[in-house]
């Protein structure tokens, strides 16, 4: 059975509040660290995966340091243990820290006992290379009916495996953990397909920025930016992100991690 699905959400008439600062939009950077992690690579691939381990984190990193802003770690553990400098230079920054799994692994059809082991292993080795508890999981390829209670069970505050909203929710099954769902479309993947050019893919930012800022609805909204260090981090595409951090700042979004935006939701609209 799949899980639940609600096709109503928050409907006409969202929750109307304000990100801290006044901001209508709250941007969540994502950078996941996957790079060390992969369960196959295609021939000629694996330099493609350490250079983003290698060079491509850290020029996202002075970019990010840059503008003075914080990112959620999607971290795969393996991927961690295999460059404890990534674990230490994201730590260090304050970016939360997110479980992205033990290896790069697929949990579809798995049963819950099966998948508690993986997500405990991820969770534990990341806390023990980081020295912070992981806040949130994302599964590439999404929940099983149980993964939720089985986050729920293993102390983690929320979950990210959704596509399904603008703003933060409790999720179709009637449990209260929250999810904060996450994008696919303002994610550097395209650079790889749709977007021909860095230029492009930051017009594309920059105008879902624009347009959730002057969209007529009700109250705010997130837009989450998927970033790998493989592709973003590369030199024809870095100044993309350089480009759309300096717009979202002057336009007055607030850029926060994954954590603060669904602490700022359960403060300010989940129980109105």
């Amino acid at each position: 059975m799949p899980p639940p699905r609600d096709l109503i959400g928050y409907g006409e008439r969202p929750p109307a509040f304000e990100w801290p600062g006044g901001s209508r939009v709250a941007v969540s950077l994502v950078i996941n660290v996957e790079e060390g992690a992969e369960r196959a690579i295609a021939p000629g691939q694996a330099t493609v995966f350490d250079y983003g381990a290698r060079a491509g984190i850290w020029r996202i990193l002075r970019i990010l340091d840059r503008h003075g802003v914080k990112a959620t770690a999607f971290c795969c553990a393996m991927a961690l243990e295999a460059n404890p400098a990534i674990a230490a230079a994201l730590v260090g920054r304050g970016y939360e820290i997110a479980d992205h799994g033990y290896g790069w692994d697929a949990h579809a059809g798995l049963s819950a006992e099966a998948e508690r082991e993986l997500i405990v292993a991820s969770r534990d080795s990341i806390a023990a290379t980081t020295g912070a508890r992981p806040t949130s999981w994302y599964s590439k390829d999404g929940l099983n009916p149980h993964t939720r209670g089985v986050l729920v069970e293993e102390g983690f505050a929320y979950e990210s495996n959704s596509f399904n909203d603008d703003l933060p929710h409790w999720g179709a099954d009637g449990a209260r953990f929250p999810v904060l769902p996450y994008s696919g479309d303002t994610n550097d993947a395209g650079l790889m397909s749709q977007f021909p050019t860095g230029q492009a893919f930051a017009d594309h930012l920059i105008g879902c920025l624009d347009l959730q800022l002057e969209d007529p609805r009700q109250g705010p909204s997130v837009m989450s930016v998927g970033l790998h260090p493989r592709i973003i981090g590369r030199p024809a595409y870095a100044g993309a992100l350089d480009r759309f951090l300096g717009h979202a700042t002057s336009r007055g979004a607030w850029i926060a991690t994954r954590h603060e935006i669904v602490e700022a939701w359960l403060r300010r609209a989940a129980r109105t």
